[in-house]
């Protein structure tokens, strides 16, 4: 039985890919769903699907020309050893966004940006490998040193949005498509960019791997409560979760709290969890930022229902905290604590030791990026 793993991905193809946008929207968010029928892969809800994607084939023939190659040539991959086409190496093992110290150490032209550390730095925040090969003479060395100085592809991870009881054979997917500005040009994500613009449905291979989460699960006791706070693409692992918890049929509580910018346009898997709201088996609160003039997010919805929260909690119920690491994920936990002290009658210290004490008992989970 073949194991695939990160070394050795599942083959992998698109059966699904459905924009969950309305016109109207500034947001493309897709659901997709890839096939996994002969993997033997088993996944859990809250674990992510590992993904290699592929660089643009627009940026790999811009590179092949600068460098005057037909993309035959061959090449040893530093890492695996393997061999592979130049075209292939490029496409498929190449992170050419990334242009490591190596690399900029082969062009003289350039020599300062080696030795000074924030004009490099200002450097690489405008221009990627491309940008290098295609505006700088080649280097006089031979291909294969080359390539041994271009960093390797690494894998994109999405948390899974539906439950294996649900669909044995396939896993779904969340993902948000962006673009960005660098160097005056427009770019876009890579991983998001391959699963939803590059590959085509039925067709396009997508090395992919189970990486699991040995944390961020649904409890044991079917009688166990969650508090489930994802908005965005953080809302994907708690569709699985549902969808589990409806297969168990699990009697704990289940309350979402989800986040948009407007519901017109932007409330994913709206059909599903509004059918579970009006079966009994969901709470459902959602922000949606941009629908009034003062913008409402996640954090002042749980605010605004501290008294039930602080009796969920008190009740041992699980709260789950998936997405944005930098703003939403802070902002939750520190309304949270705010919570705990007051409603709890707790001083600043006790409450950090109680949201503390939640975190090492497993009842507080976060899953952020």
């Amino acid at each position: 039985m073949t194991e695939y793993n990160k070394n050795n991905p599942f083959p992998a193809k698109l059966l699904e890919r459905t924009l969950l946008n309305r016109e109207g929207s500034s947001k493309q968010t897709y659901h997709l769903k890839l096939d996994l029928s002969l993997s033997q892969i088993c996944y859990e809800p809250g674990d992510a699907i590992g993904i290699f994607p592929e660089n643009p084939p627009a940026i790999v023939d811009s590179i092949l020309e600068a460098l005057k190659k037909t993309g035959k040539e061959e090449v040893v991959d530093p890492r695996s050893q393997a061999t592979f086409s130049l075209k292939h190496f490029l496409c498929a093992k190449s992170n050419l966004i990334r242009i490591t110290l190596p690399m900029l150490k082969q062009f003289p032209a350039l020599h300062e940006l080696t030795e000074d550390k924030e004009a490099r730095k200002e450097f690489l925040e405008h221009h990627d490998l491309e940008d290098l090969l295609t505006q700088q003479p080649t280097p006089n060395i031979s291909l294969q040193e080359l390539v041994s100085y271009i960093s390797p592809m690494l894998p994109r991870f999405y948390s899974i949005a539906s439950s294996q009881r649900e669909t044995p054979d396939s896993v779904d997917l969340l993902v948000v498509t962006f673009q960005y500005k660098q160097g005056g040009k427009m770019r876009w994500g890579l991983g998001s960019h391959f699963l939803c613009d590059q590959a085509q449905i039925g067709e396009t291979v997508i090395p992919s791997y189970h990486h699991p989460n040995t944390t961020f699960k649904v409890p044991k006791d079917k009688n166990t409560s969650l508090i489930m706070i994802g908005p965005g693409t953080g809302v994907a692992p708690y569709r699985a979760f549902l969808q589990e918890r409806l297969r168990q049929k699990a009697s704990g509580k289940n309350w979402l709290f989800f986040g948009e910018r407007m519901r017109a346009y932007d409330f994913y898997y709206e059909d599903f969890f509004t059918e579970l709201e009006e079966a009994g088996f969901l709470r459902l609160d959602c922000a949606f930022s941009r629908d009034q003039q003062e913008k409402v997010y996640v954090q002042h919805l749980i605010q605004k229902h501290a008294t039930d929260i602080w009796a969920w909690i008190q009740d041992g119920s699980h709260i789950y905290i998936c997405g944005d690491a930098r703003h939403m994920a802070k902002d939750v936990t520190a309304t949270l604590h705010d919570i705990v002290a007051e409603k709890g009658k707790l001083s600043d210290e006790e409450a950090k030791d109680f949201i503390r004490k939640m975190r090492q008992e497993k009842r507080l989970l976060l899953d952020v990026y």
